[in-house]
């Protein structure tokens, strides 16, 4: 799943997408 597709599932910023994969959480 690409950051754009997540953000706009989950309702988060994509900058906060890109922290969890940063961290490892997804």
């Amino acid at each position: 799943m690409n950051i754009g597709t997540a953000a706009e599932k989950s309702g988060l910023p994509p900058k906060t997408i890109r922290y969890y994969e940063d961290i490892g959480l997804l």
